[in-house]
């Protein structure tokens, strides 16, 4: 994969657009770090897909284990209750959490 400083991505813009939809990712770092690849669209569509397909299999087999997969937010009816119910003051409180 090509690697390419910000400051020169500037200026290389039409090459880079063209590799990526060309199915050659593109790395463009700032500074040596915080790296950010561009890709086609297609490519990106393939990859995001495969990520949901994956994240939709682990809350399944959480699920299967009688888990709660980390990260996922509970909401319970009473939470739902008491939302409903809130004066726009205890919504300006911040104290509505699940």
């Amino acid at each position: 994969m090509e690697s390419v400083p910000l400051k020169d991505a500037r200026t290389r813009l039409g090459r880079i657009h063209t590799a990526a939809a060309h199915g050659q990712p593109v790395e463009i770092t700032r500074h040596g770090s915080a790296p950010v690849v561009v890709v086609s669209k297609s490519m990106y569509d393939v990859m995001f897909t495969d990520h949901l397909r994956w994240q939709a299999e682990q809350y399944r087999k959480a699920l299967e284990e009688g888990t709660i997969p980390e990260g996922t937010l509970v909401i319970h009816r009473d939470d739902l209750d008491r939302w409903r119910d809130a004066t726009p003051e205890e919504w300006a409180t911040g104290k509505l959490d699940a």
